[in-house]
């Protein structure tokens, strides 16, 4: 299960509260799936994560061009490989329901990839906005 824990804290409080709001819907996702819930009670889960991490990367992103962060572009080639990578999982879980196959999919996307951003990409991001108010709504 992605479990939030301080070693992912990049120091930006707006940036912190978001990425908890993702693990615990992850988490609350995950949990769904595999306690077999239905397909009509998973899939709302599903669409509120894909949608928040829309919303998120968009805030994220529009904070990094505001303040001219050099790592933009990696940043913005992550997030579209996270988007991409979800598609497929979510085009799974419409043929395929919240099978085993595809909760262990979203879950080494959701523990590998977002445990891997936040602490290496996000990290980096945070050191940069260090100090700095930052404002995100999602």
């Amino acid at each position: 299960m992605p479990t939030w824990n301080p070693s992912l804290t990049v120091g930006v409080t707006a940036i912190d509260e978001q990425h908890q709001e993702l693990f615990q819907r992850a988490d609350a996702l995950l949990e769904a799936m595999r306690a077999g819930k239905s397909t009509e009670e998973v899939k709302p889960l599903l669409e509120f994560l894909d949608a928040y991490c829309a919303r998120h990367f968009a805030s994220e992103e529009r904070v990094m061009r505001e303040r001219g962060y050099p790592g933009l572009e990696e940043h913005l080639a992550q997030h579209r490989t996270f988007v991409g990578n979800f598609q497929k999982v979510a085009e799974q879980f419409e043929l395929k329901g919240a099978s085993p196959t595809v909760t262990i999919a979203l879950q080494q996307l959701v523990c590998g990839w977002l445990v891997g951003h936040i602490g290496a990409v996000d990290k980096r991001l945070g050191a940069f906005l260090a100090g700095q108010q930052v404002r995100m709504t999602v």
